[in-house]
């Protein structure tokens, strides 16, 4: 066991970590930059969807947990009983996920004749 995580570190170590980002440059016409604008619009819209997903996926695991919560209480019947049923409890942490929106944007980018360049640094 001691090998193989040594062997991981190791691993880690030589591989190192990448930080990725894009470089984009909008298109010279003006109809393109106008199709960059609604891609910008739709990206936008992606945006504030995954938002409002991830906050009711919150607020629904909020409500659970608490019903859930409640339910226990009412059938505890000691302090030690009712300490679990608050231990027990489900944390509710959603994050929203703008990645595949971005993806998008890059993609429409590209197809209004801007270019979208990927550069992969190492750390």
């Amino acid at each position: 066991m001691r090998k193989s995580s040594l062997l991981l570190a190791i691993a880690l170590l030589i591989t190192g970590c990448q930080t990725i980002r894009y470089e984009l440059r909008p298109p010279a016409s003006d109809t393109g930059r106008l199709c960059v604008t609604q891609c910008s619009g739709i990206k936008e819209t992606c945006r504030g969807n995954e938002l409002r997903r991830a906050r009711m996926e919150r607020e629904s695991c909020e409500r659970d947990s608490e019903h859930g919560l409640r339910a226990c209480l009412a059938g505890a019947n000691s302090p030690e009983t009712r300490r679990n049923c608050h231990n027990k409890k489900r944390s509710c942490s959603t994050a929203e996920n703008t990645e595949r929106c971005e993806g998008d944007y890059r993609q429409c980018f590209a197809g209004c004749g801007g270019t979208v360049t990927k550069i992969v640094e190492e750390n």
